[in-house]
């Protein structure tokens, strides 16, 4: 992913995106922020303890809040989707980079549960 143009757009504040997400979390089984950076992929969780710290360390070290992925379960399966901040709901690429993260569901929902790409405070 190309993040030079993504860093130079005007987001909201960290504080804004990250009630977007708990309130997206209501009614969902987990809910993350997509953050990009030029070569990978992090998450901040809503079911983390710290997500505004979280993201406002992803952010600070170069990372893009992209938008959110939804996580619903039914039974025993996971669905997922995906919703764009704002800022990017009119960009073509952030379809194909959400759709394609919404691929690896299983290890994302993993991921969660150990919070492994968060830094440490």
């Amino acid at each position: 992913m190309n993040c030079n143009p993504i860093n130079e757009r005007k987001m909201r504040k960290t504080s804004d995106l990250v009630q977007e997400m708990r309130t997206e979390a209501k009614n969902a089984f987990l809910v993350a922020i997509a953050v990009g950076f030029e070569n990978e992929t992090k998450f901040v969780f809503s079911s983390s303890t710290h997500p505004l710290e979280d993201l406002n360390k992803l952010v600070q070290s170069g990372g893009a809040p992209i938008g959110l992925l939804r996580f619903d379960k039914e039974n025993t399966t996971v669905q997922g989707s995906y919703r764009p901040f704002e800022e990017y709901g009119n960009e073509a690429w952030v379809t194909g980079y959400l759709s394609g993260l919404l691929e690896n569901t299983e290890s994302i929902v993993a991921e969660s549960q150990y919070q492994h790409n968060v830094p440490d405070y």
